[in-house]
């Protein structure tokens, strides 16, 4: 893959998720706002979606122009101007579509439901699940110490889209050890967010819809703890792979393992898709007005920390309750320890 065409194939990607982005919500939501059922069927609705879809595939033409005639070797900020365009341009879009919805709002049921007699949740595969991806990220540093001196001086540490390397480090602990460190913290901050899901998010807020939440939570938190051992195993065969330098392999490992993830990530994604269909109306139980542009989640009368996105796969933060800033710094702060080891 050439150069142009490694800068043009995320810009080229971008419109093709939010294309479809706005039919990732649980029914009675309709672009992050609550709907009466069965209103995405009407000629309105429809009318709001084809426009909106206009908007973003015109943007996505305007921004691989400028990409396509702004080679990066003569005009850098082309590739961040197309970027911007596209994101900038798809979040106006949204927000256009949404202020066009938000005439046929409906209020969301004042009922709530919790059950009284559920096992309690926990995550999939219990402590054992969580402590095997730390398992694999330690034996591989393990096994880096103990063949240190099969580790080549200089070896490559990122490559291009076109499969070439870009970024060199050489045999210091910090160059060897920090991808370890890396995927440990980011394993680490997945669980945690994890665990928020279980103790800090709502379990079903509208009554009609809450085994279809449920099954929804299960599969999120199934989906996060597959994503947390990929990872691991992923950044473990990447390191073991600078002890090998034949490399009889090639890059074979940790381009089985990308791809072995990806084909996990797309039964997962249909199956939440799926869930999220058999939802009936009534929306997930929080205020329209609380939810800015569709995306933000800001109530600080709401005790939940996490919540069901309205746009989207998965849980965003309510931005309104201290705790997740709280959470926020946590994870931040977390996410510089390898950073900072560098300059040790």
């Amino acid at each position: 893959m050439t150069r142009a065409w490694s800068t043009i194939f995320p810009i080229a990607l971008l419109p093709l998720i939010f294309h479809w982005m706005p039919l990732w919500r649980r029914n009675g939501i309709w672009f992050g706002v609550t709907v009466a059922p069965g209103y995405e069927d009407c000629p309105q609705a429809r009318t709001v979606l084809h426009s909106y879809r206009i908007a973003i595939w015109l943007l996505a033409l305007a921004a691989i122009t400028v990409t396509a005639f702004g080679p990066p070797a003569i005009f850098p900020w082309a590739f961040p101007v197309a970027m911007t365009l596209e994101l900038g341009g798809a979040l106006a879009a949204f927000a256009h579509a949404r202020r066009q919805t938000l005439p046929h709002a409906v209020r969301p049921t004042p009922l709530r439901t919790a059950s009284l007699a559920s096992a309690p949740e926990r995550l999939p595969g219990g402590i054992a699940a969580a402590l095997v991806p730390f398992a694999v990220l330690t034996a591989a540093a393990l096994y880096l110490y103990l063949n240190w001196n099969r580790i080549p001086e200089r070896f490559p540490v990122h490559w291009g889209i076109d499969g070439s390397p870009d970024r060199w480090s050489a045999r210091t602990w910090q160059g060897v050890y920090t991808p370890l460190l890396l995927g440990a913290v980011h394993c680490g901050v997945m669980l945690l967010i994890g665990l928020g899901i279980l103790h800090a998010s709502p379990r079903g807020r509208v009554p009609a819809n809450a085994a279809a939440t449920a099954q929804f939570r299960r599969a999120m938190l199934q989906f996060l703890v597959a994503t947390v051992w990929g990872m691991a195993f992923l950044l473990a065969a990447v390191s073991l792979g600078r002890v090998f330098a034949e490399r009889p392999f090639g890059n074979l490992p940790p381009l089985a393992i990308s791809v072995a993830l990806i084909s996990l990530t797309i039964p997962f994604l249909w199956r939440i898709i799926r869930i999220n269909r058999t939802i009936g109306g009534g929306g997930d139980g929080t205020p329209d007005e609380c939810w800015k542009l569709g995306f933000f989640y800001c109530n600080p009368a709401d005790p939940a920390v996490f919540v069901e996105k309205r746009l989207g796969i998965g849980y965003t933060c309510n931005f309104g309750n201290p705790t997740t800033w709280l959470v926020l710094g946590l994870i931040l702060l977390f996410s510089l320890v390898p950073v900072l080891l560098r300059y040790l």
